[in-house]
């Protein structure tokens, strides 16, 4: 450590239960967080699940109240739809470059009625429900996500504008560009997640072949 001062805030990196976690025990201590995640909302694969090994909770009934602290924590600044691109420095003062891809709703407009996604006619797999149900271009990940906005996926978006037209909040922005952050912090903690097993290897379950068995997600 050089004579430079500290940085008294924290990058986590990952907006799974590990990230959210760790982000509300660094919040609750004093420290600044800035908690990132690269897909439109917090919550990971907690959130896909239904039961929690090995009590059988409720896995949103454990999830949900610490989405809603994170959201409201006066010391957590949640990024969504961003990725870390380049991190420089060294322990105690570092400067994190973050590219925020666009989500064409402004957070800070949107109420979240869903109003968009009924008018818009393209409907995709949705990735949270693993294919089995399907989504709007315009679309907002799971009932409890934060932020409780919804996003668009440009990549098959026809940009037909009725969503716009319906949006009395005029929260859409089509023209939305992508950001690079620049963030001073002082530590970084990794929550990247896990790959998923893949259930096809273990023959005698018979999964892949059976169209009723099902893993957990």
């Amino acid at each position: 450590m050089t004579e430079l001062q500290r940085k008294g805030a924290v990058l986590v990196v990952g907006g799974g239960i590990a990230g959210i976690q760790s982000a509300l025990d660094l919040a609750d201590s004093g420290y600044k967080v800035y908690l990132v995640e690269k897909s439109p909302a917090i919550g990971g694969t907690m959130a896909q699940l239904d039961k929690t090994f090995p009590t059988n909770d409720c896995s949103m009934c454990i999830l949900s109240p610490k989405l809603v602290e994170c959201g409201r924590h006066l010391n957590i600044e949640v990024i969504t739809n961003a990725e870390l691109k380049e991190l420089k420095g060294e322990p105690g003062r570092f400067t994190a470059i973050v590219d925020k891809r666009p989500r064409y709703i402004d957070i800070d407009k949107c109420t979240g009625c869903g109003e968009c996604a009924l008018v818009c006619p393209v409907e995709l797999p949705s990735a949270f429900d693993e294919g089995l149900a399907q989504r709007k271009a315009i679309f907002r990940p799971f009932a409890q996500a934060y932020p409780f906005a919804f996003c668009i996926d440009k990549a098959d978006c026809l940009e037909c504008m009725q969503c716009v037209a319906v949006c009395e909040a005029e929260a859409i922005d089509h023209l939305m560009a992508q950001e690079d952050l620049e963030l001073e912090v002082g530590s970084v903690i990794l929550c990247p997640g896990f790959d998923e097993f893949d259930a096809d290897i273990v023959s005698n379950y018979g999964h892949g072949t059976f169209p009723n068995v099902l893993t957990s997600i």
